[in-house]
């Protein structure tokens, strides 16, 4: 029975031991994963804010051409703007409201993976603790 008692032991310790490493291997690479996301999150919010900034200077544009255009200085056939400006306008309104959405779910699979350390961390903590005892 003392023979059991020392191999449950054993294996007990080697299971502990080797667990302990493997966590902070595992939080080391879960810190670098988010830290890449951070940078992801970085780039897409600036991609987001030059996507937005192109769509309203595309309205500005568009009400300048028109202004031009009503106050006849210039002719509908010298003014190719006026038919490009549309479909400008909407390639650059679907490019923004895609940009602000990948933005907003890449944000918060961040938070998310940012709580799973954090729990993950206090479970290390409670473990150690209920072993302490």
């Amino acid at each position: 029975m003392a023979k059991e008692k020392d191999i449950k032991n054993e294996l007990l310790g080697q299971v502990a031991g080797g667990s302990e490493g493997k966590r902070e291997k595992d939080r080391e690479l879960a810190q670098k994963i988010i830290e890449k996301e951070k940078a992801r999150i970085r780039r897409t919010k600036w991609e987001t804010v030059i996507a937005w900034a192109l769509v309203v200077t595309c309205f500005i544009i568009g009400a300048v051409v028109e202004r031009l255009r009503m106050e006849q200085y210039f002719d509908e056939t010298e003014l190719i703007w006026s038919h490009c400006l549309p479909m400008i306008l909407r390639a650059l309104l679907l490019i923004a409201v895609i940009l602000t959405v990948l933005l907003y779910t890449r944000s918060r699979s961040l938070t998310i993976r940012q709580i799973q350390v954090r729990l993950a961390d206090i479970e290390a903590l409670v473990r150690k603790m209920a072993e302490d005892r």
